[in-house]
């Protein structure tokens, strides 16, 4: 393999105007969103002195998101997708000028704040469940995994960067010019998004139909409810598996939220030991994204997926039983790298075997699965570490990870052996008849090509998560499954 096939791929960058334009858009947006979450906790201490008022702030976002997307997700299936991102992203500008407003103001309110996040927070589910479903009208379905590698490295640098930003930005003018500055970056994007064409969402053409490789179609007949995605997914083996791999993984993550209790006991207590394992993982994770061009070409992405997941979880037992700082710090870098495979394989996968009709609520199934997934995590993780002690945690939760990667790989042979369409193949279909020929339910039918943008326009769908982005705007865990579609803050567009 040549060099220049290991790096990442930015063949869709080239290919399509549309998705430069998304593309610039979330990175964006990215970097705005990253530095007005540092400013608004920053404010809300200063306002209340009270960890637990920025902790409610943090709750109030977590819910907002999932709410909008299980609604954006139902909508992106019923209405114009391109009219529901711009709106969207005009209202969560508004949203940011509403609290650089307040803070502006003598005597800043907490519930404007608070009012302000949750309007934020519901644009935010709603603008990435509508990009995700839109992704494959708009791009190739071998330009799939390019487009998550793209999407997961913005993100990871967006995590990187944009706290860094924002807190020099706060340093030196506070926390109004900050969320003024959000808010006119939010509008720029809102601009750049106005150069889509229109994205209807593409009708059933068969009530009875799903999709897939395994040939396995049925999800009943679609009358619009959210539970036809679980329907679905239930009848899929590939989407069904990972979404059940999913669950396991954002629950049982690694458990950042201990890090500060295993730095004061196991490694010295240092506030630069606890940045490094903060980073670790967004380091290897960037790292392998920016050398991703061999998994987007992968020929066998279903069982590199399932590796991924099982290297995740034994790299978060080994972080646990680790003694010496710099073999934690590696095991974290695994992990994230792990975890970026992950993420983007599970992208071009999932968006591949859903067609078109389901795509915005699976979108909004994986969202809130990723929004709910960190909350209880904690939880969880901190039960355990009650029962044993932090590092116990990490072991516990990296063994089920790896377990239940191992358990879906042998039994589920439709996910292990799941693939992708290849360049070649699509270049045939090219040769046999253009671009709305090419088979597969991430491509448009024929009959609804006059409704959907050309297939050679990729799109920035992101995650998730979503979000997962989690709450770092890119991969906070070396558990995989918990990545940018998965984590709505930081994929927002």
């Amino acid at each position: 393999m040549r060099v220049r096939e290991l790096l990442l791929d930015i063949e869709p960058l080239r290919a399509s105007r549309d998705f430069r334009a998304i593309f610039v858009a979330r990175v964006v947006s990215l970097f705005g969103l990253g530095m007005a979450t540092v400013a608004l906790s920053s404010q809300v201490y200063d306002l209340t002195e009270s960890t637990f008022q920025v902790a409610a702030v943090s709750m109030i976002m977590s819910v907002s998101v999932l709410l909008g997307s299980l609604w954006g997700g139902w909508m992106a299936d019923r209405a114009d997708r391109r009219r529901l991102i711009i709106t969207a992203r005009a209202v969560a500008a508004v949203a940011f000028a509403g609290l650089a407003a307040n803070a502006f103001t003598d005597d800043p309110g907490l519930a404007a704040i608070y009012a302000c996040v949750a309007v934020d927070g519901l644009a935010t589910g709603v603008s990435v469940t509508a990009l995700m479903a839109v992704a494959p009208t708009l791009v190739r379905p071998d330009q799939l995994p390019a487009a998550g590698a793209l999407i997961a490295f913005t993100g990871e640098i967006g995590s990187i960067g944009a706290p860094f930003l924002g807190g020099v930005l706060l340093a030196a003018t506070g926390p109004g010019p900050v969320f003024a500055l959000t808010a006119a970056t939010t509008g720029v994007t809102t601009l750049l998004l106005l150069r889509l064409r229109p994205l209807p969402p593409v009708p059933a053409e068969d009530d009875d139909e799903g999709a897939g490789e395994d040939g396995g179609r049925g999800e009943g007949k679609d009358d619009g409810s959210p539970l036809v995605a679980f329907r679905f997914a239930r009848r899929n083996p590939v989407v069904g598996s990972l979404l059940a791999l999913g669950g396991v993984t954002v629950l049982f993550n690694l458990p950042v939220v201990l890090f500060p209790e295993l730095v004061a006991t196991r490694f010295g207590g240092s506030d630069v030991v606890l940045g490094l394992l903060y980073s670790a993982p967004a380091v290897g994770a960037v790292l392998i994204s920016a050398t991703s061009g061999w998994i987007t070409r992968a020929t066998r992405p279903g069982r590199l997926l399932l590796t991924a997941a099982f290297t995740g979880g034994l790299a978060t037992v080994g972080f646990g039983l680790s003694g010496e700082i710099w073999i934690a710090v590696l095991a974290l870098a695994v992990g994230g790298a792990a975890g970026t495979v992950y993420e983007i394989l599970e992208y071009a996968l999932v968006q591949h075997n859903t067609p078109d009709h389901l795509r915005g609520r699976m979108v909004g199934v994986l969202s809130a699965q990723g929004t709910t997934g960190d909350v209880l995590g904690d939880v969880e993780v901190a039960l355990i570490a009650r029962w044993f002690n932090p590092a116990g945690a990490a072991v516990v939760n990296g063994a089920v990870c790896a377990v239940a990667a191992a358990l879906v790989a042998v039994l589920v042979p439709g996910l292990r052996h799941a693939t992708l369409p290849r360049d070649d193949e699509d270049d045939d279909a090219h040769e046999a008849g253009g671009p709305d020929e090419r088979s597969g339910p991430g491509t448009p039918a024929p009959a609804a090509a006059a409704a959907a943008p050309s297939a050679a326009a990729p799109s920035a769908a992101t995650a998730a998560a979503a979000a997962k982005s989690g709450p770092s705007a890119g991969q906070d865990t070396a558990c995989p499954g918990t990545g940018p579609e998965r984590d709505a803050p930081a994929a927002t567009a």
